[in-house]
Parts: C-alpha cells; sequence; structure tokens
C-alpha cells in the first residue's frame, strides 16, 4: 500500500509523521564539507570579478546580469551540490528534475524566484546553514516543491463548484449509503477539502462518505493531508483557519491523502466521483500517450455509472495544442460518455 495519511494539525504529531519522510538533525559531512569549500572559492572568485551589485533581496535583475552570472558562476557548479543535500535528507527520492534548481537558467534567476526569498547570495553559505539547521533545510525543501505558481488556492474553478454542488443535492438520496469522492492529481489539497464542503453543505451525512485526495509527490502528499506550509505561515493560518469548521464537525467526512500516479492501477476500491483539475492537457501532461494513460487509470478508478471532471487555468496555448475535442475521444476510448458541463470536461462510465 502507498504512502497515506490521514488528516491532523497536531505539531507533536507532525513533527512525529515528518520524520518518515525527512532525516532530522545535521547532514554535514566530509564530502558535503569539500563541496561547500569549492563552492565558497567559486564565489568570491565570482564576487570579485562581477561588475554589477550582487543579488540581495529585492534587487531588480536584468539580462545582463544574468548572462554574466551563468558565465562567472555557472548553476553547473551549484546544483549538483545542492541536489545531493536535498536527497540525502528526504528518506524517499524527491522529484528535483522539476523545480527551481533544475530549471532556473541562473544562480540569480533561481534567487529571484525562490519564496520565501534567502537572505544572502553565497551559496556556499546558504548550503552550510541548509546541512546543519534541519529547519530551515525543512522549509527550503518545502518551497522548492510547493512553489507559488503552482496556483493552490481555493475557489479556482467556481462553476465546476457550482454544478457540482447541483449534482451532490440532486442525487443525495442514491448516496444515502455514502459516497466515495477522489481528487486525483490533488496538489496542495486545497479542492480536495472543498468537496468535503460541498458535501456537508448539500447534508450527506459526512461519516458514511470517503474523500481521498491523491499526488505523485511526497512532499505535496504532506502538505495537502496536514494543511502543513512551514515556508508560508501566513497561507497556512488561512487555509486552517477555513477548513477547521469542516476537520471538526462531528461528521465529517473520513479522509485520506495518498502517493498515487494518475494512470497507474488503482490499489484502492472505485471511487463514485473522481476530479482531476489542472492536469490534463497542460504542461505536465499533454502527450498523447501520457494522456491515454491516464485516462485509462482514471477510468479504471470509477464505480461503473462514476462521473469523471476534469478542468484547468492553462492559457490557451494549451487549449489549441491539447482541445477538449481531443480530451472528449481519449476518454471514450476508455470507456467513458462525455458530456456537457459548464467548466471544462465531464465523463460518465459506461455500465
Amino acid at each position: 500500500m502507498q504512502l497515506s495519511f490521514a488528516p491532523t494539525t497536531d505539531g507533536v504529531e507532525l513533527q512525529r509523521l515528518l520524520q518518515q519522510l525527512l532525516v532530522p538533525g545535521s547532514l554535514l559531512d566530509v564530502p558535503l564539507a569539500r563541496s561547500i569549500d569549492r563552492l565558497a572559492r567559486s564565489f568570491a572568485r565570482y564576487a570579485a570579478s562581477y561588475p554589477l551589485p550582487l543579488w540581495a533581496p529585492g534587487l531588480v535583475t536584468d539580462n545582463e546580469m544574468r548572462n554574466l552570472t551563468e558565465a562567472l558562476l555557472p548553476m553547473a557548479e551549484i546544483r549538483p551540490a545542492f541536489d545531493r543535500l536535498l536527497e540525502r535528507s528526504c528518506r524517499f527520492s524527491p522529484l528535483l528534475a522539476g523545480c527551481y534548481l533544475h530549471s532556473s537558467a541562473c544562480w540569480i534567476d533561481f534567487l529571484q524566484r525562490l519564496q520565501p526569498p534567502l537572505p544572502l547570495a553565497n551559496p556556499a553559505v546558504i548550503l552550510s546553514g541548509l546541512a546543519e539547521d534541519d529547519q530551515a533545510r525543512q522549509r527550503f525543501l518545502f518551497s522548492l516543491m510547493l512553489p507559488h505558481h503552482y496556483g493552490g488556492g481555493f475557489d479556482r474553478y467556481p462553476l465546476q463548484s457550482q454544478w457540482l454542488s447541483a449534482w451532490l443535492k440532486e442525487r443525495a438520496r442514491s448516496f444515502e449509503g455514502g459516497i466515495r469522492i477522489l481528487d486525483s492529481a490533488c496538489g496542495s489539497g486545497e479542492g480536495t477539502y472543498q468537496v468535503a464542503e460541498l458535501l456537508l453543505e448539500a447534508g450527506y451525512s459526512g461519516r458514511s462518505c470517503e474523500v481521498h485526495g491523491s499526488t505523485l509527490e511526497e512532499i505535496e502528499l504532506f502538505a495537502a493531508a496536514h494543511l502543513y506550509f512551514p515556508h508560508d505561515p501566513e497561507r497556512e493560518r488561512e487555509y486552517r483557519a477555513r477548513m477547521a469548521p469542516v476537520l471538526g464537525a462531528a461528521d465529517a467526512p473520513r479522509f485520506e491523502f495518498y502517493l498515487d500516479r494518475v494512470g497507474s492501477v488503482p490499489e484502492r476500491e472505485p471511487y463514485h466521483l473522481v476530479l482531476c483539475n489542472g492536469l490534463l492537457g497542460g504542461p505536465m501532461l499533454h502527450d498523447d500517450a501520457g494522456l491515454d494513460t491516464a485516462f485509462a487509470g482514471l477510468s479504471q478508478r470509477l464505480l461503473p455509472g462514476g462521473v469523471l471532471l476534469a478542468t484547468d487555468r492553462f492559457h490557451a496555448g494549451w487549449r489549441i495544442k491539447v482541445p477538449a475535442e481531443k480530451l472528449c475521444a481519449l476518454m471514450e476510448k476508455q470507456g467513458l460518455t462525455p458530456f456537457q458541463v459548464p467548466e471544462g470536461i465531464g465523463g460518465k462510465k459506461r455500465v
């Protein structure tokens, strides 16, 4: 069975659970100390020869700064040392390839993009601090894996929520014995908890209902399950405040968040409703083979007669590359009958 969590916001329990994922304490050893020394020498040469202002939080950068930085302090020297530290800090294989460390063209590009910003530009000093301070390392890792551009947040798909609210109310009698809902590729979990809000608003007896969220990345999974954002305390406070009535309700649904890949063979019982928002046909999943595999996996996660909903906020370029008609054709191929919904696409699994 995959890694899974039931929500908790208890601080002591969260730290215990985090030790399933992250290695505590100092990770500074001889090989890492050598890497830090090499970076320190490289940064000293860069600082001595760089003719422009050194980076600091708030500095406005331009292409000349970026190009010079990459020429004098290349990411090829910096990235491997940070990768080694982060890989050693995790009890799993982190998906670093898509994070800012690998997608930034130069070191100051990375420093500009990371939120919250690092306090200084010297990668050797930063790396040394992260190696010795597990709390700082945790915040850094969460900021890499949950960057602001991922667009987590509530009420991202209002038309889908309106449609789903009406659908749940109309079928309340059909689901008197309970309903199983999956938010696949749930990201930081807001959509998962929002479905639970809709269930309670529609009058469902929550304890007979199951609401699950799944994602393929461990840090994202932990953040979603526990409304946990050590790198963004304001977001964490707002998130927990909104969800307190749901998590504290006597008839709250049974929640589970588990590690899963959309196109894999399911290991759990099928669902009455599956959501898969912000993934299909966008930058992370748009090739024909990948989409076909994803729809096959999503179809397998549905009971006969179950419903799949998928929408997004991709810009127009992705809609041209992967139009809704193409997504609907792939749904039909995998045993789903497309139907109209006011936002995104919908499909019903054939009985």
